[in-house]
């Protein structure tokens, strides 16, 4: 069975180390005076090198060369490390072995001495998921160590490991790698694997690694069996669901330009040619990310061809910087959104509208609807038939019966009519869900209070929407905007501890919610 490549290229040195150079240099020279730790602590994101490190660290201290520059990876002990049968290096995973017991077997044990190399080395990944039980049988070995043991805590989350742990170790802080430096390292993997990859394939990998070089590794990887030995831009493209750079900075174009309708047409066309909706709310974010640097005069930072340095030069000059920021936060909660919605764009759509709806940059859609007329009193009374006529109509009106069911079922002619008026109150309308009919008022659910709260002060909308409901069902209707009851069960689950727990620690999605019965 072929290696993995992350594993095969895996550095085993620390000069193959990349982005970590203050980290490698602390540890070489405390290796060349001697003054090694018993505890070190390697916290940093995923895929930076934490785990690739503490295995360097351990042929370092245990190397039997001569040499000054450790590890020779020709000795014995080095070797066996390389091979993974070195019974001195013990890796444990924190996420499976959590409870206090696992540390205590740990604790009976190391006080053992090692059988082939000079330490025992303790490799505990994921440190952070142990219990407080597990980390206070810890602290007390951590206190008083034996001579020939090391430990190596790792972990993604220092914020949950206690303070009288961190105390007790060398912490060494692991940063995310630079495009740069994922680059050069996938131009080298392909290269020694004869892999004919275009340069803007490599970037897009890059890009999609954020600063974890394992990741990039990997994806590349994935790639050679997808692509085979020619990897491009446009079969990177499918198996990340990633838009064009073209398409992204069309729907940004269209922010520019105060366009709705062209730039929610352009987020279903683009999503409906195979760009997966997260992905493209990061590389929206991306984009604006790059005015909102060029806005600030630190466009140097960032990667760009000159034809496209240029491009995003002159759309900067569209935007403030304030509407960028505004408009990050929103594409960027959209991005969040996107896992729970049960529509594949509408986060993205409603992002795109609040972009627009500061009162500085709300597009003038449609001739607004005509205030009605003022209710002048007549200056003499109606005629008995009349106002008899009159009353009947209205009491008529009143007592006429609507349901749910008949406002979910000509929910679309509705809309229809509110789009000619006002595109921005369609485009929030379309996931709103009827909730109860009470005589001739509607309660409407929203998935979000604030577009509740402003679809509510807002009069010109609601007005615009109750004429639409009179038109379609033949009589006055008033409508309520409130947060739709799904989505507070909803928030109610996420907020759940146990359902947090799960999410945050192994990765749970919440699908589906069911009322109990």
């Amino acid at each position: 069975m072929a290696q993995a490549l992350y594993l095969k290229y895996r550095p085993r040195t620390f000069e193959e180390i990349e982005g970590q150079e203050h980290i490698r240099t602390t540890l070489k020279n405390a290796l060349t005076l001697g003054r090694i730790s018993h505890a070190y602590l390697f916290t940093g994101p995923r895929g930076t090198g934490k785990t690739t490190t503490a295995r360097v660290l351990s042929k370092a201290v245990n190397c039997l060369s001569d040499q000054a520059d450790k590890p020779c990876n020709q000795c014995a002990v080095c070797q066996a490390i390389n091979d993974d049968r070195l019974l001195d290096l013990i890796e444990i995973d924190a996420a499976s072995n959590t409870g206090v017991d696992d540390i205590r077997d740990l604790r009976d044990k190391v006080d053992f001495r090692p059988g082939e190399a000079k330490y025992k080395v303790y490799i505990i990944d994921e440190v952070h998921m142990l219990s407080t039980a597990a980390f206070n049988a810890l602290l007390k070995t951590l206190e008083e160590p034996p001579p020939h043991v090391i430990f190596v805590l790792a972990t993604t989350d220092p914020q949950k490991i206690p303070a009288t742990v961190i105390s007790r170790v060398q912490r060494f802080d692991f940063r995310r790698l630079t495009l740069k430096e994922i680059t050069a390292r996938l131009a080298e993997i392909a290269a020694k694997e004869k892999l004919q990859v275009e340069p803007a394939a490599i970037e897009l990998i890059a890009r999609q690694a954020t600063g974890a070089m394992r990741d990039a590794i990997s994806l590349l990887d994935q790639l050679t069996a997808y692509g085979g030995e020619l990897i491009t831009l446009a079969q990177v493209q499918r198996l990340l669901g990633a838009a064009s750079s073209q398409s992204v900075g069309d729907v940004v174009a269209r922010l520019a330009e105060k366009d709705v309708a062209q730039g929610l047409a352009l987020i279903a066309s683009t999503v409906d040619a195979g760009a997966d909706p997260k992905q493209l709310a990061r590389e929206i974010v991306e984009y604006l990310r790059g005015l909102l640097l060029i806005k600030a005069g630190s466009g140097d930072a960032l990667t760009l061809t000159a034809e496209t340095q240029s491009e995003m030069t002159q759309r900067a000059g569209q935007f403030s910087a304030d509407e960028l920021v505004r408009t990050i936060r929103l594409f960027s909660q959209a991005g969040l959104e996107l896992r729970l919605s049960a529509h594949p764009t509408l986060p993205l759509e409603i992002a795109f509208v609040e972009a627009l709806m500061q009162e500085s940059r709300v597009p003038q859609l449609s001739t607004p609807i005509a205030p009605p007329p003022k209710n002048t009193a007549p200056k003499t009374a109606p005629a008995p038939a009349a106002k008899e006529s009159a009353q009947k109509i209205e009491k008529a009106t009143t007592a006429s019966t609507l349901t749910v069911e008949q406002l979910q079922s000509r929910w679309r002619e509705v809309l229809a009519r509110v789009r000619p008026y006002d595109k921005t109150a369609e485009a929030l309308l379309r996931d709103v869900e009827p909730i109860t009919v009470e005589g001739n008022t509607v309660q409407l659910g929203f998935h979000y209070q604030s577009h509740a709260d402003r679809f509510e002060k807002e009069a010109k909308s609601k007005g615009v929407l109750e004429k639409a409901l009179a038109d379609v069902f033949g009589q006055k209707i008033l409508v309520k905007c409130v947060l739709s009851p799904r989505k507070v069960r909803q928030k109610a689950v996420e907020g759940d501890p146990v359902i947090q727990a799960a999410v945050n620690q192994w990765g749970a999605q919440i699908t589906e919610i069911h009322d109990k019965e």
